[in-house]
């Protein structure tokens, strides 16, 4: 199972230090700048950099900022600030992942290494880089990850040592951090990452919403939908315009989502994905985005609560939750703002992480897990909150991350 277990980050953007002990569900609650985001770009950076390299064009592929070298390197007050970040991931099978990456005028390894049961089984430093235990005759280009000279090392010798902890690694590769984009899932705007399945911004809603369709495991899954959106009859995709339909103002671009509304009239009940409210677009692209089978195993919704009320952010994230247990090799990072998304997050669940997300005193981001006591069951956490929902224990303030004087 290709899971992240542990992050440990230093000297990244707003975090100068911190370490997370992760699960399968992972959301993540804050006010605005407490630095959620910067997580989820921490986990684009090592994804990058397994696929070969840490550049502006992989970071835009993952949905990451395109913001200056020098912006990814902490800079507090009363702290000396470094040329390097450091990032290390811990997975199954006592396999990890570490780099410390030079962040002046571009990005530079430092060093970097692949661990499995504290043995490096590839790494790099100043004085030199080993593969399997070899040392590397000629220089490693310093823009160039080691990891991807593994996975060719292991390939030509044929050599089946370590090939699970490769695939691991192997399927953080396809990490993206998806944020839908309204205009976007409407059909008026291209999506330039051109990123599969959806795009990272729902510009192939409908492309891929028909490549669910057609497939015969996937398709039963969209039934979800209709128990969340419950004024659509059916909902499909077409490549023709009904002029009925569309103004001349607009231009859709491509494939187009068609609903039908179960309460207009049979011969006009169709509405164009431009036409339909933001909700059903929202939910229509998170559920084809963990249904669809080319969709990374490991991924992130930023704002995921974005354009849905309380009662449906609720609803769907007990969709996702109940998919997530179904699919065991599925990792999900999930930032909102709508405490109605933490009602589905079941804090005695091993599975399922909650993190308030907060500056401390010095400004640095901290993500603190909220768990139950140690040897608290359900009905005594129930007890000592009165029966309230995650989303009222939030709010009364209870487990912080809430703006200064609420």
């Amino acid at each position: 199972m290709a899971i992240l277990r542990q992050l440990d980050i230093k000297g990244f953007k707003s975090i100068w230090q911190d370490s997370l002990d992760l699960g399968q569900l992972n959301v993540f609650i804050g006010t605005n700048g407490a630095g959620k985001s910067n997580l989820l770009e921490a986990i684009a950076m090592l994804s990058a950099s397994l696929e070969g390299g840490i550049d502006y064009e992989r970071l835009q592929h993952r949905g990451a900022r395109l913001s200056s070298s020098a912006i990814f390197r902490s800079a507090f007050k009363n702290k000396n600030r470094t040329s390097i970040f450091r990032l290390e991931a811990h997975f199954d099978n006592d396999l990890s992942y570490s780099m410390s990456v030079n962040a002046v005028d571009g990005f530079r390894y430092h060093s970097e290494s692949v661990k499995v049961e504290g043995a490096t089984i590839a790494g790099r430093s100043n004085n030199g880089a080993t593969l399997n235990g070899n040392s590397l005759n000629s220089k490693l280009d310093n823009r160039k990850a080691i990891f991807p000279y593994l996975q060719a090392l292991k390939t030509i010798q044929n050599d089946t040592n370590y090939s699970q902890e490769i695939e691991i690694l192997s399927a953080l590769t396809k990490y993206a951090i998806y944020a839908p984009a309204t205009p976007l899932l409407r059909g008026t705007e291209t999506d330039s990452s051109a990123k599969e399945p959806l795009g990272l911004y729902g510009g192939r809603l409908a492309d891929a919403l028909n490549e669910v369709l057609n497939d015969k495991e996937a398709r039963p899954q969209i039934q979800r939908f209709f128990e969340l959106i419950n004024w659509v009859k059916s909902v499909g995709t077409t490549k023709q315009v009904n002029q009925e339909l569309v103004s001349g103002h607009i231009n859709l671009i491509g494939a187009k989502v068609v609903y039908s509304d179960k309460y207009m009239i049979t011969n006009f009940n169709k509405l164009y994905g431009y036409d339909v409210s933001e909700g059903a677009l929202y939910i229509l692209f998170a559920l084809v985005l963990l249904i669809h089978k080319n969709s990374p195993n490991i991924f992130a919704l930023d704002n995921v609560d974005n354009a849905l009320n309380p009662g449906l952010i609720r609803a769907l994230m007990s969709q996702i939750s109940e998919i997530l247990e179904k699919n065991p090799e599925k990792q999900l990072f999930l930032t909102t703002h709508n405490p109605a998304a933490l009602d589905a997050v079941d804090l005695f669940n091993s599975k399922h992480r909650l993190f308030v997300v907060e500056r401390d005193e010095d400004g640095h981001t901290k993500f603190r897990r909220v768990s139950p006591p140690q040897d608290t069951t359900k009905e005594q956490w129930e007890e000592r909150y009165f029966g309230m929902k995650l989303s009222e224990i939030w709010m009364s303030g209870a487990i912080g991350g809430m703006p200064a004087g609420f």
